[in-house]
C-alpha cells in the first residue's frame, strides 16, 4: 500500500478549456479537487478562510491568472506541500521561474504532477529523453506473487540479448529480489552497477545505495545497454504505487514514465484471477506512458487449458491491453533451469516454453 493517500488538488488556472481538463484527468484519477480558483481574489479567499483543509494541498497555477504576482506565489509555497506553475497561451510567463509548458495530453499531465508529489529534487532526472537515450526498456510485473514473474524476465532477457544485443536484467522486486539466487550470482546489489552474465547480458539489483545514486544509475542503464528488462515483481495496488513516495517506488515510477512495455502476468487460479481483476479496474483509472500488455503463464494443454485461457481474458476485458500473450507450462524445463541456476536457452532450448519466450523476445523488439 501507497504511504500517502491521493494528492488533493487546488487549481488557479485562467483558460477555461485548460483548466477544466485539468480538473476532469485527476478528478478520473480519483485525485480530489476541491477548490477552483477564477482569479488570485478567489485564491487568496480560499487561503484565507474556513475553505482551506488542514491536510495537504497541491496547487496548480497557471501564469496568466488574474492579479497573481510571484509574491503571491512565494507566500503560497509555506502553505502548501508544492506549488506547480504551468505556462499560458498569451505567453505571460516571463516573471514566474521553473514553469511547465501546457501538456498535450492527460498522460503527460500526469507524469508532471506526479514527479512533485512523489519526489520535487528527483523530478528533473526520472523521465528521460527516450529521443536522446540509446535503450529500450521493457517490465515485467504481477498484482500476486508466484506468478513466474521473475523467471520470465530473465529469460526474456537472456533471449534478447541472444541477438548480440547489449541487454541489462534489472532485480527491481525489492520484497523478494531472487535474480542472485536463481542465477548464482553474488553481490548483486553491491559494487559496480551491473555483473556479467554472459557475453552480451548483465544484471543489476536496484537497492537503497543504487537510488542514492538514482540519476548517475539511470544514465548508465540508459547509456549502456540497447534492452533493458526490468522484474517489478508484485505490484498489489498499481494506482496507490503512483503517489507513493516511499525510494522503494521509485522503480515502478521511473518504469511506467520510460518503458516500451510493461508486462502484467497473471495465472488461471482464483487467487491471481481475483488479484488481476483488482488490477485491471487499476489500470483503468491510471495513465502511464508504457504501454501495457496481459501475459497468461503456465497455459496447460488441451481443452481445459483453452477453457481457462479464454476466462482469463474475458474476466479482465475491462482494459484492452496492448497484447495478449500465453505462455505454455513447462514444470521439467524449468525445474532443469532452476536446477543448474541457469536460463533456459541455456539448459532445455527446444522445450516449449523457452521457443515461446523466443517468440515473445522477438516481438517486443519488433
Amino acid at each position: 500500500m501507497a504511504e500517502i493517500s491521493p494528492p488533493v488538488i487546488v487549481t488557479a488556472i485562467a483558460d477555461a478549456e485548460f483548466e477544466g481538463f485539468v480538473a476532469g484527468a485527476l478528478f478520473n484519477e480519483g485525485w480530489s479537487v476541491i477548490y477552483r480558483a477564477l482569479d488570485s481574489a478567489s485564491l487568496k479567499y480560499f487561503f484565507e478562510s474556513d475553505a482551506s483543509p488542514d491536510r495537504d494541498v497541491v496547487l496548480l497555477f497557471s501564469s496568466d491568472l488574474v492579479g497573481l504576482s510571484p509574491v503571491d506565489i512565494l507566500k503560497y509555497k509555506s502553505q502548501v506541500r508544492h506549488v506547480v506553475g504551468f505556462t499560458s497561451k498569451t505567453g505571460a510567463t516571463s516573471d514566474y521561474p521553473n514553469l511547465l509548458p501546457i501538456p498535450k495530453d492527460v498522460t503527460e499531465l500526469l507524469s508532471y504532477i506526479r514527479g512533485f508529489v512523489r519526489a520535487p529534487l528527483l523530478r528533473s532526472s526520472s523521465i528521460v529523453d527516450r529521443k536522446s537515450k540509446r535503450a529500450r526498456v521493457f517490465a515485467i510485473a504481477s498484482p500476486a506473487g508466484t506468478t513466474g514473474c521473475t523467471s520470465i524476465a530473465i529469460n526474456l532477457a537472456m533471449e534478447l540479448s541472444a541477438n548480440q544485443r547489449e541487454t541489462l536484467l534489472i532485480d527491481a522486486d525489492l520484497r523478494s529480489p531472487s535474480i542472485a539466487t536463481l542465477l548464482g550470482l553474488h553481490n548483486l546489489d553491491r559494487g559496480d552497477f551491473s555483473h556479467p552474465i554472459t557475453t552480451h547480458l548483465q544484471a543489476s539489483e536496484f537497492s537503497k545505495p543504487r537510488y542514492e545514486l538514482f540519476s548517475e544509475y539511470l544514465d548508465f542503464v540508459m547509456d549502456n545497454f540497447d534492452y533493458v528488462v526490468v522484474d517489478l515483481g508484485s505490484i498489489e495496488e498499481f494506482s496507490d504505487s503512483q503517489t507513493d513516495r516511499r525510494w522503494t517506488a521509485t522503480m515502478v515510477h521511473w518504469t511506467c514514465e520510460n518503458a516500451e512495455e510493461i508486462i502484467f502476468v497473471g495465472k488461471t487460479d482464483l487467487l491471481s484471477l481475483h488479484r488481476f481483476e483488482v488490477l485491471v479496474n487499476s489500470l483503468v483509472r491510471t495513465a502511464i506512458h508504457a504501454r501495457v500488455s496481459f501475459l497468461l503463464n503456465m497455459r496447460q494443454a488441451g481443452r481445459k487449458g483453452a477453457a481457462k485461457e479464454a476466462n482469463f481474458f474475458s474476466r479482465n476485458s475491462a482494459f484492452n491491453p496492448h497484447r495478449k500473450i500465453v505462455l505454455p507450462k513447462d514444470s521439467a524445463a524449468m525445474q532443469k533451469a532452476e536446477a543448474e541456476r541457469a536460463t533456459l536457452i541455456e539448459v532445455s532450448e527446444r522445450s516449449s516454453l523457452r521457443r515461446a519466450l523466443a517468440r515473445l523476445a522477438v516481438s517486443l523488439v519488433g
